[in-house]
């Protein structure tokens, strides 16, 4: 029976929403699935002290090393990342890492086959580099580089009176005086990127965008497991729904939005985003497990990709994700079984004649 380890940085199993049901799951497909965090293992001993759901709670108790380990959450400290490299080096890992959006937008490019999708943008190390973007591109985007959840995105626009912020549901104006200073105290934090706005917007003028969320079955192939429609509110920008967006049904969405080519539309949406999956595992040279990609449309009906992330949400199709991801778990503990077996050298016989 395969034994999938679930790694968290929470000591608490209760304090992950996951944890019980991907057990739940594990259990019904027939594999066995324990809690761990990095503190709970051993290497001198090949054995972790982890938690398995029984009787209706989560038990403690000693596990040998798993066939493979289920990594939900990154590891936030040095320690940990010591821990998890050298666990991953043993057993088997779901999940890794994409990188800064920089990072990813960067290897797109150099990848080439995705290139006509990239939006044009640029670091913004100082007040220079804003301006400069905008007097190029008129509208933009200001975001932070690493993951930040839908907070601390900006959107800047240059008329004849000065420059027009919106931030969260919040529009104001800042003069041509205080543009810099303005522009230095939003850069000063984190590292923020910035792009071209993309005028992604329903008929009713509201902005929208597409996540399009894939991930690896238990054959090891990329599938769409949803794709939501997301829609701000009012005159906000940010489609991230813990800024106050709200989901559509993909298909009455680009029905009603896009009467006449909906299901040209939606082959062509549903097949971007898996050839961007396995593209993104060919340019990393990994194999990733599941991704949230973000993609607008302009006015001419042209997909851009707004960003691409690991580990994303699973707002309303938690059980389907689940399934999905305990399945190419246990997917990857055959493989790497198989692997091993392969490797190990075969008893040579004993090569005695039958003695005519």
């Amino acid at each position: 029976m395969i034994t999938i380890g679930l790694l968290h940085t929470r000591l608490d199993p209760n304090l992950v929403s996951r944890a019980y049901l991907y057990s739940a799951i594990a259990r019904v497909e027939g594999f066995r699935l324990f809690y761990f965090t990095s503190r709970d293992v051993d290497f001198e001993k090949k054995k972790i002290n982890g938690k398995a759901y029984r009787g209706g709670s989560w038990v403690a108790r000693e596990f040998s090393f798993p066939d493979v380990v289920l990594n939900v959450a990154g590891p936030n400290t040095a320690r940990q990342r010591a821990i998890y490299d050298r666990l991953a080096a043993l057993v088997p890992f779901t999940s890794y890492r994409l990188g800064h959006k920089t990072t990813v937008y960067n290897k797109l490019i150099k990848g080439k086959t995705f290139l006509p999708y990239i939006i044009p943008f640029r670091l913004a190390r100082k007040a220079e580099d804003v301006i400069g973007f905008l007097n190029q591109h008129g509208k933009i985007i200001i975001k932070p580089n690493g993951d930040s959840h839908g907070n601390y995105i900006y959107y800047i626009e240059k008329d004849d009176d000065g420059y027009r912020f919106i931030y969260r549901n919040s529009a104001y104006r800042v003069g041509a005086d205080e543009i810099k200073e303005q522009l230095a105290s939003i850069i000063a934090k984190r590292s923020m990127i910035m792009q071209k706005y993309i005028n992604s917007r329903r008929k009713k003028g509201e902005a929208y965008d597409f996540r399009l969320h894939v991930q690896k079955n238990g054959s090891g192939i990329w599938q769409i497991t949803a794709i939501f429609p997301r829609v701000a509110n009012d005159e906000r920008i940010i489609t991230n729904l813990s800024q106050g967006a709200f989901l559509s049904v993909f298909e009455r969405f680009i029905e009603n939005e896009f009467p006449d080519e909906h299901k040209e539309l939606k082959f062509k949406i549903e097949g971007f985003a898996l050839l961007l999956a396995r593209h993104l595992d060919e340019i990393y040279d990994r194999e990733f497990d599941e991704l949230g990609i973000d993609i607008g449309l302009d006015e001419a009906g042209k997909i851009w990709i707004y960003e691409v992330n690991w580990r994303p949400g699973h707002v309303y199709i938690e059980v389907k994700a689940a399934r999905a991801a305990v399945n190419y778990a246990a997917y990857l503990a055959r493989k790497k079984k198989k692997e091993r077996e392969n490797e190990t050298p075969k008893p040579k016989g004993n090569n005695q004649g039958s003695g005519n």
